[in-house]
């Protein structure tokens, strides 16, 4: 009986010294817990954020934690709903990663911060942490742990954790626009062993999910980089749009194309063409190689950029069928010339000396020199023809187009070739964000009455007409769509291109979270050695006609040639008849 009653008493004492993970959190563990989400988020302070109708009870409580952190040297603030709604703009500028703590208590309090998520922007900048507190008959507890419609206007990407009353389980709550919150059980909180994970993976790893949201997408008609054809999107940026639909699980609709990729108008003080959807909120993603600029980034967002290109300055590549008639002396240097000369004059000379018997004769210096000119062409001509032919056949075949310059400061102070850029692109709207003379300078030659309405329009315009300049990024180069041969000179200027989101879009970070993996695993360079964007790839070589003015040097340098030879020739046979 004795040990009965022992045993009993042993076991009584080990159930009761037990802690489960899953005891309830008492009011007295609420700071050790806030500490705890502090850590986890490693935000930069603490705002406690409470009802403007507070009671003595929740301000001694906040008034405690707020000493306690100070202990730990944590910043913390406190204020009202009213405050956050007046300051919150503030925060949002000048505060990196705050964690607000917002306590509810009553129906009161919860429809007071309803109200105060409903008026600021954008709500997913901070971290939050909404703790419900036990009050006689916990009046929330439904509310709380099943809640049906968005009540805290929260967004795709908030992180707002919940404690609903004494559970001890910290429950993420989000949502789509279907205006219905959603769960996820991030940890399990005890006393004593802290915050327990239920999982590993990053944020946008377990909320990658969107649930078949409808996406409007807008684009970009006639743009390289995508095709458009029965209501569908193709090319390097289509294929890609599909993937992201597979793996952020949303569905696509396809707006109308834009004529243009868009740019500020000041006479109607709207943005036009594409962004100009996503600004008034027509669509929500644009799919095109949109080029990143400021003035852009103030209205719309960009994912990571997909392809980094210089901008240069293209010309039609000159005629080099019509060979310049310098050259054939060109396959000898000048200093070569002379020398030839020289030892021909000087042998002459020397050979005169040698035979001279006393007197100088202007017969002999002739035959001397006519005896020098048959060396040369008897004994050392295949030579000197070698050496010649292969120079020239070098000259020939290394020869390059060359413009008036080589330099951007050259293109402007020749001020002979006009200046045209695609209409509605970032290029068209430069002058709004570039101080560079030289590139004010180079916009003075804009043409504004030929401008093209795509890229493509673009090199077509430089191949058809003369004294013409192309700005453009060199990617489009790459894409095998400029009908003829052109030349460039570099800017020094470097440009990125995105796909394009609504500003302060929920979902840019599960985007570009997918889009980091796409290009880890090869599916981005995959599409881009598909669609042909990849460096130095060959291109076809086009053969032109040969017509007469393109032989023409080449034809007089002939008939010049056995002109003098005839002439030579008929000038040593009368030499040679009056001397015998």
């Amino acid at each position: 009986m004795t040990y009965a009653t022992a045993r009993s008493i042993i076991i009584l004492f080990l159930v009761l010294g037990t802690k489960p993970l899953t005891e309830s959190i008492g009011i007295n563990n609420y700071f050790q817990l806030i500490n705890d989400v502090h850590r986890y988020y490693r935000t930069s302070c603490v705002i406690f954020v409470r009802s403007d109708n507070y009671d003595l009870n929740t301000t001694t409580l906040v008034h405690t934690w707020s000493r306690e952190f100070s202990r730990h040297q944590v910043m913390t603030v406190t204020i009202t709903f009213s405050d956050l709604t007046s300051e919150y703009n503030e925060y949002w500028k000048n505060v990196t990663r705050p964690l607000f703590v917002v306590l509810l208590d009553t129906e009161e309090t919860m429809v007071e911060f309803a109200e105060t998520t409903r008026s600021i922007k954008p709500i997913s900048f901070p971290f939050w942490l909404v703790i419900f507190l036990q009050r006689p008959g916990n009046p929330l507890v439904e509310r709380c742990r099943h809640p049906t419609d968005n009540v805290f206007n929260v967004d795709f990407s908030t992180q707002m954790l919940v404690l609903c009353y004494a559970r001890p389980i910290l429950v993420e709550w989000y949502a789509i626009r279907d205006n219905r919150t959603r769960t996820f059980d991030l940890a399990l909180w005890s006393p004593d062993r802290g915050l327990l994970l239920r999982t590993r993976k990053p944020f946008y790893a377990r909320r990658s999910d969107m649930f078949g949201e409808v996406v409007r997408v807008t684009s970009v008609i006639n743009s390289p980089l995508i095709s458009h054809e029965n209501g569908t999107v193709g090319g390097f940026f289509g294929l890609l749009l599909t993937e992201l639909s597979k793996m952020m699980n949303f569905t696509v609709e396809i707006l109308d194309p834009a004529e243009g990729f868009g740019t500020w108008s000041k006479e109607k003080k709207v943005w036009t063409g594409a962004i100009g959807q996503l600004v008034a909120n027509e669509a929500d993603i644009g799919i095109s190689a949109f080029a990143m600029t400021t003035g852009r980034q103030n209205v719309i967002d960009y994912t990571i950029p997909l392809m980094r290109s210089p901008y240069r300055l293209y010309f039609k590549e000159p005629n080099t069928a019509l060979v310049e008639w310098s050259l054939y002396f060109r396959a000898f240097s000048s200093i070569t010339w002379i020398a030839l000369l020289m030892i021909i004059i000087t042998a002459s000379i020397l050979l005169t000396i040698m035979k001279t018997k006393g007197y100088f004769s202007i017969n002999l210096m002739f035959e001397n020199y006519i005896n020098v000119w048959g060396i040369y062409c008897q004994q050392g001509l295949s030579v000197i023809l070698a050496i010649y032919s292969a120079s020239f056949i070098s000259i020939l075949v290394l020869c390059t187009p060359k413009l008036p310059f080589s330099t951007l400061e050259g293109y402007v102070k020749d001020g002979s070739y006009k200046l045209i850029v695609v209409q509605n692109s970032a290029h068209y709207d430069v002058l709004s964000h570039v101080k560079d003379p030289v590139f004010l300078q180079m916009y003075e030659l804009l043409k504004e009455n030929h401008l093209p309405l795509s890229t493509t329009e673009g090199f077509k315009q430089l191949c058809e007409r003369n004294k013409l300049a192309l700005y453009a990024a060199e990617v489009y180069e790459e894409l095998n769509i400029i009908p003829c041969r052109v030349v460039y000179i570099k800017t020094g200027r470097i440009g990125n291109a995105a796909i394009t989101l609504t500003k302060d879009n929920p979902y840019t970070g599960l985007m570009n979270y997918h889009l980091r993996k796409f290009q880890l695993n090869g599916v981005i360079s995959k599409l881009k050695n598909k669609y042909h964007i990849r460096r130095n790839h060959p291109r076809g070589v086009h053969y032109g006609f040969v017509e007469l003015s393109d032989v023409t040097p080449a034809l007089t340098m002939l008939a010049g040639c056995m002109v003098l030879a005839l002439l030579i020739l008929i000038i040593e046979k009368v030499y040679y008849s009056s001397k015998t």
